[in-house]
């Protein structure tokens, strides 16, 4: 049983993943060609201007997109599910026209606060509209994730994508346009984006709204704006310190390492998309949950881990090859940065006694306290080790907030689902994952040869200390995986 569970997640997660993937290794690909057109400093322009966005979606979603799965799973018929949907959608309408009426009355004070200048409003304004078309374009995305429509979601997105980076290469590189070509794209696929969603969807989702739902959906919702706040200000905080005190260049250095970190993310929220809904079909069955969502995490540490460490395994030898050389210190931030996002997934993974609870209030508490705890990291980090400190700071404080998630569901086991954690073999895993992750960062001055020849000697033990976790019928498992894997090459 324990089996056929974790392969329909395993198959939700794959197919999600492959989609993200996909999408993410083509703007890879095109990395050499974009930092031949964008200096440093654009690439800073960009990353402030991709703070501002973050900020603006988590605070004018009313936090409604975290209320929404509790809401769509309350009841098993279509009507409620359908009422849902469509006042999530009109709720985040109303939120949207109060952030269009801010990117037209306040663009240069905007631009002032964030750049210490005017000079781009005009880039806030496209930003915030690109921001209000993500809104939008949230409830239709999560009806294909409840709906475990997988396949239908990755077709879509993958198109919305496509259309983004061929119109940023020609603005970028044929029209010379600059941080404004990458700006004018983007806002273009997610006018794209919001129709092909919401043209897929209408047809099945039957418009009805209800006062309850509007009242219900708020009342969950508006307290995790302050959450999604404190999650901006782990993820991307840091790099408002870094641009006060180094400067935008800097933070275009950054953000390259942290991008191409954040590749992992893509992993990271294929499983978030199977996970919301896989999880709370199981709140009337939480005593078969216990011990299979402790296997979760087990294998999700293990595999996910496991991937997170080629980030920083082979950090150097990416980013001396596909970027310019002024970019190569973001070799430190690039391990890092997946790192987080991996850990980012533990939080996630530990949600369902919450979840399940309706204690969806109490995420807040915990990610506030690991916010100001984070806050302490960047600037003592920052201070000390300039971008490997921006990025040291990223990685400590999504742990602080796990930690922190961790010693709430204890202090409720009374309340919450028990769930059987294998914390000894996380904890086993965790000692690999730090010395691989200290030895990669170790500083030297290889040629890319040498680079390379360290990425697979470090990349061919990782099995054998993973396996060495493993116990017996795993072990039995993994050696028929690789023989049937052997077998079809």
């Amino acid at each position: 049983m324990i089996k056929e569970q974790l392969n329909r997640l395993t198959k939700s997660t794959f197919i999600y993943g492959i989609g993200q993937v996909l999408n993410r290794f083509i703007g890879f690909l095109l990395l050499p060609l974009f930092t031949a057109y964008l200096s440093p400093a654009d690439y800073g322009v960009i990353a402030i201007l991709g703070l501002i966005s973050f900020i603006a979606v988590s605070l004018f979603s009313l936090g409604v997109n975290g209320a929404v799965g509790i809401c769509y799973f309350d009841e098993n018929n279509d009507a409620h599910k359908q009422q849902t949907i469509w006042t999530t959608f009109f709720i985040l309408l109303a939120g949207t026209f109060l952030l269009y009426a801010c990117a037209f009355l306040f663009p240069n004070q905007i631009s002032q606060l964030a750049f210490n200048t005017k000079n781009y409003a005009d880039l806030i304004v496209m930003t915030l509209l690109t921001a209000g078309m993500t809104i939008l374009t949230s409830p239709f995305t999560l009806y294909l994730q409840f709906e475990e429509k997988a396949k239908l979601f990755v077709v879509l997105t993958i198109v919305t994508t496509f259309f983004s980076i061929a119109l940023s290469c020609a603005l970028v590189v044929f029209f010379k346009r600059g941080v404004h070509g990458m700006v004018e794209s983007t806002l273009v696929a997610s006018m794209i984006g919001l129709f092909l969603f919401s043209s897929f969807t209408f047809f099945r989702l039957k418009v009805q709204t209800s006062r309850k739902m509007i009242h219900k959906l708020l009342l969950l919702g508006l307290p995790l704006v302050p959450s999604a706040f404190m999650v901006f200000v782990i993820q991307h905080g840091n790099k408002y310190i870094l641009q006060y005190l180094s400067g935008l260049d800097a933070v275009g250095i950054y953000n390259i390492g942290f991008n191409l970190g954040m590749a992992m993310s893509l992993l990271v929220s294929a499983l978030q998309s199977a996970w919301l809904p896989y999880f709370m079909s199981y709140v009337d069955k939480q005593e078969e949950a216990g011990i299979l969502f402790g296997r979760i995490l087990t294998y999700y540490v293990f595999t996910f881990g496991s991937v997170s460490l080629l980030f920083f395994i082979f950090a150097k030898p990416v980013i001396m090859i596909m970027t310019q050389p002024e970019f190569y210190e973001a070799y430190k931030v690039m391990g890092l940065s997946a790192g987080a996002s991996f850990i980012s997934g533990i939080f996630f993974i530990l949600l369902p006694g919450i979840y399940f609870a309706k204690d969806v209030r109490y995420v807040t508490i915990v990610q506030i306290v690991s916010t100001a705890i984070a806050i302490v990291f960047n600037f003592v980090f920052i201070h000390l080790y300039g971008l490997l400190g921006a990025a040291l700071a990223l990685l400590l404080g999504f742990a602080t907030m796990v930690l922190g998630l961790m010693v709430w569901n204890y202090l409720q086991k009374h309340r919450y689902v028990q769930v059987l954690y294998e914390w000894r073999r996380i904890l086993q895993f965790s000692v690999i994952y730090v010395l691989y992750g200290v030895l990669m960062l170790w500083e030297r001055h290889f040629s890319l040869p040498g680079e390379l020849l360290v990425s697979l000697i470090a990349t061919c033990l990782l099995p054998f200390f993973i396996y060495s976790l493993l116990k017996s019928n795993e072990r039995t498992y993994f050696k028929s995986f690789y023989k049937r894997l052997r077998r079809a090459c």
